[in-house]
């Protein structure tokens, strides 16, 4: 069959126009850039990722929209590329119209004959922040004083934070893949699955004291807070504990209550007259707040802080 240059320059007419399509609705950022990092052509995602109208992109320098701490970085790359490199993917921070930074992931190739290098960029800000977030958060639940315990649907716990251990005694590696119920001292009443239930039917549950078993079987009273894992479609997958040792405290209250109790007891007994007491040097009794006169030791026994005098009852003035 005879070569056709018409049919030939329609294929390619056509080939053009499909590949300006998939440039134009790309979700990924594309561009086109000289080997003297000159842009020639970016897509209308480069221009919602960063802000910017083609207009004011085409022959700019594409690492001036670099990030400065990550531009030799970017540069270093460009290089690579321009030098034969068949491939390069590396992610880095680029500059937002508005000053904010946005982390994109890059991928490259050249065009040695054209002097063109075709990169495509995805935005992975988000997920940097997520990973971000992650670290942070693993961060406080490994250097956190309480012990933080991660466990399935079915209590089976999942992650055990060295806090944990110090309180418990078990290793993450023991522990792990062990249920929950493992910590209920024998003889004691085990409520986490009615905890778990009630976190699954949207209950909160922070805060409440029982008593806990550590490895070599002594028994300590723990606060306890229960939250629910969810994924990122907001499906309850897991649970998580916030375990704090009470056991100096609830010892500490209770040494307070016993000694409330006696103060209340000596202040109970607690002699009440201050003052001048007047009593009878003959036959021993007193005059109280009232004029009567009474047994100076019943009176004594009964009141304060008094201080004696001596004197006479009328009984006695003339002796």
């Amino acid at each position: 069959m005879a070569d056709n240059p018409e049919r030939r320059a329609r294929s390619r007419r056509l080939e053009d126009h499909q590949r300006d399509q998939l440039f134009q609705l790309s979700l990924d950022i594309l561009c086109v850039v000289g080997f003297d990092g000159l842009l020639r052509q970016v897509n209308p995602a480069f221009e919602r990722v960063l802000g910017y109208e083609a207009s004011e992109l085409l022959a700019r320098p594409i690492l001036s929209l670099c990030h400065a701490a990550d531009r030799d970085v970017a540069r270093q790359q460009f290089e690579r590329v321009t030098q034969g490199a068949l491939a390069i993917s590396f992610e880095n921070r680029w500059l937002h119209r508005d000053g904010s930074i946005r982390w994109l992931q890059w991928n490259g190739t050249p065009d040695v004959d054209q002097q063109l290098v075709y990169a495509a960029g995805r935005d992975v800000t988000d997920r940097r922040r997520f990973e971000a977030e992650l670290a942070r958060l693993a961060s406080i639940v490994e250097s956190s004083d309480d012990a933080i315990i991660g466990m399935d649907l079915e209590g089976t716990i999942q992650t055990w934070n060295p806090a944990a251990e110090r309180l418990f005694g078990w290793t993450a590696l023991e522990a792990r893949g062990s249920n929950m119920s493992m910590l209920v001292p024998p003889g004691h009443a085990d409520h986490s699955e009615q905890v778990l239930a009630m976190i699954q039917r949207g209950q909160r549950v922070t805060h409440y004291e029982t008593f806990r078993r550590r490895k070599n079987s002594e028994v300590i009273g723990v606060s306890l807070s229960v939250s629910p894992v969810r994924d990122a479609d907001g499906t309850l997958i897991g649970f998580s504990s916030i375990i704090r040792d009470v056991t100096e405290r609830r010892r500490a209250e209770s040494e307070r209550l016993n000694l409330l109790q006696q103060l209340e007891h000596a202040l109970s007994r607690a002699k009440r007259l201050t003052g001048a007491l007047h009593y009878c040097d003959v036959c021993h009794r007193v005059r109280d707040e009232k004029g009567y006169w009474t047994d100076i030791m019943q009176y004594i026994d009964d009141h304060a802080d008094a201080r004696p005098i001596p004197g006479r009852c009328p009984d006695h003035a003339e002796e």
